[in-house]
């Protein structure tokens, strides 16, 4: 008999609810210190602060429409394809704020990366 190649998890010290109140606690200065950073920034430069945004939102969307195996159709559509087109349009939005033609470019730039993706 072959001993087993991967070490055995050692057991955990901390009870369940130690933490589970432990996770949650993360979960909520993570959420504070998000969205008091975004905040902050909103402050200082509201349209960088819109962009960081879209930029969230539109990572978060691909990663849900690309997560293997793949998540249920329902969650796919609003969570992927609706996230990914607000975040989208926040960046288009932004662009269009700053200079009309910054967003043409944007878009040229980005039409070129899919067209050129494609081969590959």
């Amino acid at each position: 008999m072959n001993p087993p190649t991967q070490p055995q998890p050692l057991p955990s010290h901390r009870a369940p609810r130690r933490r589970i109140a432990r996770d949650l606690i993360g979960l909520l200065l993570a959420d504070v210190g998000t969205v008091g950073l975004l905040g902050a920034l909103f402050a200082g430069s509201p349209p960088l602060a819109l962009f960081v945004i879209g930029l969230v939102a539109a990572t978060a969307g691909g990663a849900v429409l690309y997560t293997e195996p793949a998540v249920p159709h329902a969650l796919r559509l609003v969570g992927g394809y609706g996230s990914l087109a607000v975040g989208l349009a926040l960046i288009a939005a932004v662009a269009y704020s700053l200079n009309p033609w910054t967003l043409l470019f944007g878009v040229l730039l980005a039409v070129a990366a899919w067209v050129s993706g494609e081969g590959a």
